[in-house]
């Protein structure tokens, strides 16, 4: 009976999810979470070659292949500090962003149909360009505004929520592992006091901003692998198409051809050993390619185009975010009374130039160094708690800005630099049936 309520309560709890689930802010590699699943998590975000929840399919699907029939459901508390300073001739003046805490929830559910097969589904939030920049005092205003931009509170929000369904099987006796999932996106943006670059526009300062939620749908597909070399060593990788969604048609005159923003391909690779039959260690490496998306990885320098390189146009100026490359390594103890104790460390690369501090003020997603730790307790054979806790160091960028008040070509503004810290707990409970 309890069994059979938990697999019904699956479906209302997806929905709910999925329709509801709101501030999202993951800003750690770019704007993708440095992992996805509390033990994963608690080792640095690997999880190409080993697997060990329902959570799987959103690094490696194959990783459901055969394991038991299980629900994972997590709350992060995530808190990301973000800020601006200008450095201007009258001195330095810095900003912070408010709304700063933030919770998340996702939930996973596999089914297992035998030793070898499995299904399963997973709901996992992403996002990260997310800022809410007060209305300060501000002397670069003359008088006439007050804000970063002059135009009173300043900040865009981008909330992305995945709903990867998945079918995984074990072939070669059980050594190697394929899965595949479609992909289901939802995403929602927001945007308030980017008026301020209405006469950079090619919908004249239409479609830009005024605080509006918009939403969109999009679909793409995964597949991947995961295979034993040899006993207790495995190594996986996976692959995740741009997954389209629909425009923004809310700010059409914001983001490059006419309020496109898909979500951009990743890739990556994974090794996992078992040292002891105790101390397992792993490593990932992946690369998310922002160049897949003209809204994210376009340089503000596409304004200098004329009319073509104007926010929204075809080939609209965006973020100038460039491709990244993320290293991941984890460690994992079992070390008995049904307690696993975990560590990891998350190397990313900064996507953000220092030639594009300017509109980037609005999405400082500057993080590199990310560390991480977790554990798992069980309690009897059904019931598990897991933690995982993460800390990335402040990350900063410098470079100039600019007036374009005047027109264009723009006048030289002062220099301003993004940074960024941040702070994560995850906690989450397990049910194995």
């Amino acid at each position: 009976m309890e069994a059979r309520i938990i697999r019904r309560s699956v479906v209302t709890i997806a929905v709910g999810l999925a329709m509801g689930s709101a501030g999202v802010a993951h800003a750690t590699n770019g704007y993708f979470a440095h992992g996805y699943g509390t033990k994963a998590k608690g080792m640095g975000g690997v999880g190409m070659a080993i697997s060990q929840d329902s959570y799987a399919p959103g690094i490696n699907p194959a990783g459901i292949a055969g394991m038991e029939t299980r629900i994972d459901g997590s709350l992060t508390y995530f808190r990301p500090e973000r800020s601006v300073t200008f450095h201007t001739e009258m001195g330095d003046m810095s900003v912070d962003s408010d709304s700063e805490d933030f919770f998340i929830p996702s939930i996973g559910y596999v089914q297992q149909i035998d030793e070898n097969r499995s299904w399963g589904i997973a709901l996992l939030g992403n996002g990260g360009m997310n800022t809410d920049y007060p209305a300060v005092e501000n002397p670069a205003c003359g008088g006439q505004g007050s804000g970063i931009f002059c135009t009173g509170e300043a900040g865009v929000n981008l909330e992305q929520l995945a709903i990867i369904p998945t079918y995984a099987q074990k072939f070669a006796d059980g050594r190697v592992s394929v899965g595949v999932s479609p992909v289901i996106s939802y995403q929602r943006f927001s945007a308030k006091g980017t008026e301020a670059f209405g006469g950079l526009s090619a919908e004249q300062g239409e479609n830009l901003a005024g605080d509006r939620t918009d939403t969109t749908w999009g679909y793409g597909a995964q597949i991947g692998f995961q295979a034993e070399l040899a006993e207790g060593a495995r190594v996986g990788g996976s692959y995740r198409s741009k997954i389209r969604n629909g425009d923004f048609d809310d700010y059409s005159g914001l983001f490059a051809d006419g309020g496109s923003f898909d979500i951009p391909s990743t890739y990556g690779l994974g090794m996992s050993v078992d040292v002891t039959p105790r101390l397992t260690l792993s490593a990932d490496y992946q690369r998310i390619k922002y160049s897949d998306v003209d809204a994210i990885s376009n340089p503000a320098s596409n304004l200098m185009l004329g009319q073509d390189g104007l926010l929204g146009a075809r080939n609209g100026a965006g973020f100038g975010w460039e491709d990244i490359n993320i290293f991941k390594f984890g460690a994992q103890f079992e070390a008995g009374n049904d307690w696993t104790w975990r560590v990891g460390y998350n190397r990313g690369e900064n996507p953000i130039p220092s030639s594009e501090v300017q509109f980037n003020i609005l999405a400082p997603a500057v993080m590199k160094d990310h560390f991480t730790f977790g554990f798992t307790k069980g309690f009897g054979e059904h019931h598990e708690l897991n933690f995982a806790a993460m800390y990335a160091p402040k990350q900063s960028v410098r470079g100039p800005t600019a007036d374009f008040s005047g027109g264009m070509p723009p006048a030289q503004g002062p220099d301003a630099t993004i940074e960024m810290r941040q702070y994560e707990l995850e906690i989450g409970y397990a049910y194995r049936f």
